[in-house]
Formats: C-alpha cells, sequence, structure tokens
C-alpha cells in the first residue's frame, strides 16, 4: 500500500462493510465504485489479510474485517466528536434520540437539569418510537437513546433508568367491573403503532396467554389516542404517567384486567463502542440507577 492509512480509507471500508458491497458503499458515497474498491485493496495489502470473503456476488466480512471495523468506527466517531466541538466553538454537543413515552414523562425534566447544571451542552433532541431509536443509535446517528421494554441487537449496552407501569383506560364513566384478559382482546382497542414499546410489550404478555389484538385504530401519536378513547371508540393501553391526570379529572377511566401485568424498565442505551463523550456523562450523572435486568450487559459507562 503506497502512501499512510487515511480516515478516507476507514470511511470507505466501514461504508461496504454497512452496505454488504462495493457498488452499494460508492452509491451511498457518491463515488467511483474503483475508488471503493482500490480503498478495500489498499487495506488487505495494508495488513496483509483478506477483509472480506467474497462469496458469489456478496462481500462476507472475515475475522479480521471485523476486528477492523471495530477499530475504524471508533476513529471515525471520535473524529466526528471533535468535528461537532470545534464546529460548534467549544460548545459540547448532545445527540438524543427518545421514545414518546420517554420524550413526555421524563426527557424534559433531565434536559432542564441538565441546562442548569451545564450550560455549554448544546442538545438535539428526535421523538420516534423506540425501534427507530434503536436503529439510530446503532447507526451513530444519536449519542444516546432512551426507549422502554427490550432491546434487540448484542451492539446495544442498555441501562435501566425508570420503572413505568402501563394501564388500561376506557372511556369517561365506562362501567363494567373488571375484565379478564380475553374480555378485553374482544373489545375495540386504540393502540400505538407496531415498533413503539407499548405495544411490543402489550402483544409479548398477550401471546403468554396465547392471544393476539387486532385493533381498530393504531397511531404514533398518544394524545390522538386519548382523544379517542375519550370520545368512546374503544380501549387503550397506556403509560399510567401519561394519563395519570386524565383519570384523576375524569376524562378516562381507568379499568382493570385481571392476569395482566404490564411493567417496564425505560432504559437509556448508546452502542457498545462508542466513547461517552463529557456530554454524554453530564446526562447520565443525572439518572437515578434503575434496576439491572440485563445483567449481561455492561454498564453504559464501560467499553
Amino acid at each position: 500500500m503506497a502512501g499512510r492509512l487515511t480516515v478516507r480509507h476507514l470511511e470507505l471500508f466501514s461504508a461496504v462493510c454497512s452496505c454488504g458491497g462495493v457498488s452499494a458503499a460508492a452509491r451511498e458515497l457518491g463515488v467511483s465504485q474503483p475508488s471503493v474498491s482500490q480503498a478495500v485493496r489498499d487495506l488487505e495489502e495494508r495488513f496483509g489479510t483478506a477483509l472480506f470473503d467474497r462469496v458469489s456476488r456478496r462481500m462476507d466480512v472475515t475475522d479480521a474485517g471485523r476486528r477492523l471495523l471495530d477499530h475504524a468506527r471508533e476513529v471515525l466517531d471520535d473524529l466526528e466528536e471533535l468535528e461537532r466541538a470545534m464546529g460548534e466553538g467549544g460548545v459540547s454537543v448532545l445527540r438524543l434520540a427518545s421514545s414518546i413515552t420517554c420524550g413526555t414523562c421524563h426527557l424534559p425534566r433531565l434536559l432542564s437539569a441538565l441546562r442548569e447544571r451545564e450550560g455549554g451542552v448544546e442538545v438535539r433532541v428526535r421523538v420516534e418510537d423506540s425501534g427507530s431509536v434503536e436503529r439510530d443509535v446503532l447507526a451513530n446517528d444519536v449519542d444516546l437513546g432512551l426507549v422502554e421494554g427490550l432491546v434487540h441487537s448484542d451492539e446495544i449496552v442498555a441501562v435501566p433508568f425508570a420503572r413505568d407501569e402501563l394501564v388500561v383506560v376506557g372511556p369517561p364513566g365506562r362501567t363494567g367491573g373488571r375484565l379478564g384478559v380475553r374480555d378485553l382482546v374482544r373489545e375495540p382497542l386504540v393502540l400505538r403503532e407496531r415498533g413503539s414499546g407499548v405495544r411490543e410489550l402489550l402483544e409479548a404478555a398477550l401471546t403468554a396467554h396465547g392471544l393476539a389484538v387486532d385493533p381498530v385504530w393504531e397511531s404514533v401519536s398518544t394524545e390522538a389516542i386519548r382523544s379517542a378513547v375519550e370520545a368512546g371508540l374503544g380501549l387503550s393501553v397506556l403509560p399510567a404517567d401519561l394519563v395519570a391526570r386524565d383519570v384523576a379529572e375524569g376524562r378516562l377511566a381507568r379499568i382493570e384486567v385481571d392476569g395482566l401485568e404490564l411493567a417496564r424498565d425505560l432504559l437509556v442505551i448508546r452502542h457498545r463502542r462508542k466513547a461517552v463523550s463529557p456530554a454524554m456523562a453530564a446526562l447520565l450523572a443525572l439518572m437515578p440507577p434503575g434496576r439491572r435486568l440485563v445483567t449481561e450487559r455492561a454498564p453504559l459507562a464501560e467499553a
């Protein structure tokens, strides 16, 4: 390999790994295919080993390639963090993605406390469903994510910071006493969309009873769901904290369902290979340590 190993080599190599091939990586980055192929050849020549198994038209990463990819991502992440910090004139930028529940019930308080304690941190937030938050963390589009329920990748480090209870609610004045689980699925249901932590937890609980849901209304908006339930269009399952005032003021009625217990941990997550920046550490310091559910996962501040 002539010349030195450059950041561009690592960017192109990482893109090939992410996209699954040279052509796809070239399209993704808007560069020529030969330049991507040359970068891969340069790296293989420099390290004296194959980085991909070229089977048919696929390019599968070898063990050596995975080792290089781990280090390449660390270098690229650190460089991106440096560029953000320098580009903001020394102001630390913290990129967050949050589920709707966490973004409504917990994130405003956390960010208010962060602003009081760390005036030099600029926070950029996106609020979406838990599945999207996890994908953003894996893609390094954000530094930290706040989700509920489960994570689905071994590349994610997750630590609980709060406990959340879900409750069944109906329209005001709803009577008829307690329901059984089978009674619940016979009711018209107004639910969050697939991919949300609320929906995932409910479906897992019903699957344990051999049941499934067929909602009459699905929405990404908790506010739309609350309005639909208040209007008598069906029952819903929502975080207790979100509907506590509605129940207390008579806009919604809480309905007890025998045999259905819905509680979950709220999690702060990051990519396993993501270095913890000072801005990330400042936010994490404000979070009360939660009960560890997944003991095999490393603490968030660990590499």
